[in-house]
């Protein structure tokens, strides 16, 4: 950089004496001291300038080339600052400081195994330095190597247990490790010397957003807003806070504000894409989407995403968009790599091309099933012991809250639960409470329904009704749409015996493979092997044996999807009458009933009843074979 006429008056002085400032310009090391000063305070202009007119002045020294570079990098000058690191360390190899420095370009560069070797040729000179441990833990993490960045993290630390950067980088590290609670930990060491820290409270904020701690994760974040209202990653990660909450035009308004601020969040046009869907806003999510793969067009999830939104067309924009991911499909680590696997398959099942369909099902479906730890002799054992644990005495004994608020929508993933609660929903006066987590929560408040009396059984139902009441209060019906409730049915007629019961079921082997060909977001850990899935099935209708045997008549109504779909009026005007509800005309045209849907059904529901899914498991053939088998198992 050439300096203008009014710093090289400022820089000139007589030889040996030193100029404005206290600096030395015939001494270089009173240059190199100088502009470390500067850089420090973060006058990087100024530190260029001066260094730029020593290196001219003294090309072999190499504090003075390590600075320069130094300032080259703080203005974002990675090229030439990389340059100049080269120079420095052909007159020094030996130099650790500027290694490590140059490593930390070098990542900016995107060199990243060059970085590396850099990094660790500085640890060997100087085993102590802790910033070349940090920093390499950086370019580890980039390179995957998770073990490694996790104990050079930790070296960092240990060598300066002081220091800041150490540590909020190596709990941003366990965020994305998905270590929340040491993440919390590790954070909150560095809030405790540093209160006002943007990213620190935003981090936090994240980190308590995913172990479920709201409200710690809310008051962090708000924080972080008072003294930054402008910063994007806060709105952003608000967002994702307002729609755990269930608040979804709230999420929705806080990722519009990021993208105000940030238009070129990618990850933030993805969550407001998925959140105007969920919201019936389908054109709207489809358009943020599309915006997101703009940005970012080797991000797997974002094509995930749309194509569960969409009809792919052979050839078109998102097609093709896909088809460049797909080149790339090996370079993907595998959590990536299922998304990639998932989105192909369904173009590729829009396409009607089932069998490159299956066969990317099936590998999305494998690398999932390594990513979760199922324990399926436990989940089956827990099934089948139900019937024992809930005989037809406690369920029907006395105690319990007679309020008629409470419907459940129970059955299998898959099965058409989120088109009965949709109905359900267009009746005045229902509210449709989609997939919500208020009855785990009182559960986990109160001990084995075994152990309860009729006192207890009383608590738990105020309990829930208090839960679900907040989220609607001038509900004289909520709906709980979460399948898996179908395991609880005998605890909730006993404590609530005046909740109504809808068990939504259709053909296993639809139902199955409707499964296996979405990648869900919640805990449904049994779908991703067909052999495990058709056995979860068989487990299934054995509980719901059960509760048919010993649930009094006229508490549960089993609604067969094919007949809902085949007779819709006649079977719409059954299940709202056995819920005890007027009949409305609305409910004819369900899918124009504006309400929150966050299941994988968001687009189904949006769009009139079809039957295009009955009889769809015959399109994959002789690839069922191990579904098949389960489902005959013991039938």
């Amino acid at each position: 950089m050439e300096a203008n006429r009014k710093q090289r008056r400022a820089l000139a002085h007589p030889a040996g004496k030193p100029g404005r400032g206290g600096v030395d310009m015939n001494d270089p090391a009173s240059i190199a001291s100088h502009a470390a000063r500067k850089l420090a305070a973060g006058e990087a202009v100024a530190a260029l300038t001066m260094l730029a007119l020593g290196a001219r002045r003294f090309p072999t020294h190499p504090e003075l080339g390590n600075n320069h570079a130094n300032a080259l990098a703080g203005l974002g000058r990675f090229a030439e600052a990389a340059a100049v690191f080269e120079t420095v360390l052909a007159l020094r190899p030996a130099f650790p400081e500027a290694l490590n420095n140059f490593g930390s370009v070098l990542e900016k560069l995107g060199r990243l195994d060059e970085a590396a070797a850099r990094l660790r040729a500085a640890i060997a000179l100087a085993p102590g330095l802790a910033a070349a441990h940090n920093n390499l833990a950086g370019v580890l993490k980039t390179l995957g190597d998770a073990a490694g960045a996790e104990a050079s993290y930790r070296r960092a630390i240990a060598l300066d247990p002081n220091a800041a950067s150490p540590r909020f980088n190596f709990g941003t590290f366990l965020i994305e490790q998905n270590r929340e609670a040491e993440a919390v930990s590790c954070l909150e060491r560095v809030q405790a010397s540093n209160p006002d820290n943007i990213p620190v409270l935003n981090n936090l904020g994240v980190a308590l957003k995913t172990l479920g701690r709201l409200a710690e994760a809310e008051r962090h974040l708000c924080r972080a807003l008072s003294l930054a209202p402008d910063y994007a990653d806060t709105h952003h990660n608000l967002g994702t806070l307002r729609h755990a909450e269930g608040a979804l035009a709230a999420a929705r308004d806080c990722y519009r504000r990021a993208l105000d601020l940030r238009p070129d969040m990618a990850n933030t046009w993805c969550n407001l894409g998925s959140t105007l869907a969920a919201l019936g806003d389908l054109e709207g999510g489809r358009a943020a989407l599309r915006r997101a793969i703009a940005l970012a067009p080797l991000v797997p999830i974002y094509h995930r995403y749309l194509a569960d939104i969409i009809t792919f067309t052979a050839g078109d924009a998102d097609d093709r968009a896909l088809a460049a991911l797909a080149a790339r499909l090996d370079h993907f680590p595998p959590a990536s790599r299922l998304d990639a696997h998932f989105a192909l398959a369904k173009a590729a099942s829009d396409g009607r091309r089932h069998d490159a369909a299956m066969a990317h099902y099936l590998a999305g479906n494998a690398l999932k099933r390594r990513l979760v730890t199922y324990d399926e002799a436990a989940e089956l054992a827990a099934l089948a012991a139900i019937p024992e644990r809930f005989p037809a005495p406690l369920v029907r004994g006395p105690g319990g809250d007679p309020d008629r608020l409470p419907i459940f929508i129970v059955g299998m993933p898959r099965s058409g639960t989120t088109l009965v609660e949709q109905v359900l929903a267009s009746v005045p006066g229902v509210f449709g409470g989609d997939e919500m987590d208020a009855l785990d929560k009182t559960l986990a408040r109160f001990p084995a329904p075994e152990t309860l009396d009729e006192a207890g059984f009383r608590a738990l139902a105020a309990d829930y009704l208090a839960r679900i009441r907040a989220l609607a209060p001038g509900a004289t019906r909520i709906t709980n749409k979460v399948p898996l409730n179908f395991r609880h049915l005998g605890l909730l007629h006993r404590a609530l015996p005046a909740a109504k019961f809808v068990h939504v079921f259709r053909d296993p082997l639809d139902t199955c493979v409707s499964c296996f060909t979405k990648l869900f977001s919640g805990a449904l850990d049994f779908t991703y092997d067909l052999g495990e899935l058709g056995r979860y099935w068989r487990a299934y209708e054995r509980v719901m044996a059960h509760w048919r045997a010993v649930l009094p008549a006229g508490v549960m109504l089993d609604l067969r999807y094919e007949d809902f779909v085949a007779d819709f009026a006649t079977e719409a005007r059954r299940l709202v009458a056995f819920c005890g509800l007027d009949w409305d005309e609305g409910c004819l045209r369900f899918f124009e009933t504006s309400r929150a849907v966050r299941t994988a059904s968001v687009a189904q529901v949006r769009n009139p009843l079809f039957a295009t899914s009955i009889g769809r498991w015959q399109v994959y053939g002789a690839a069922l074979a191990p579904l098949q088998a389960a489902l005959a198992e013991a039938a």
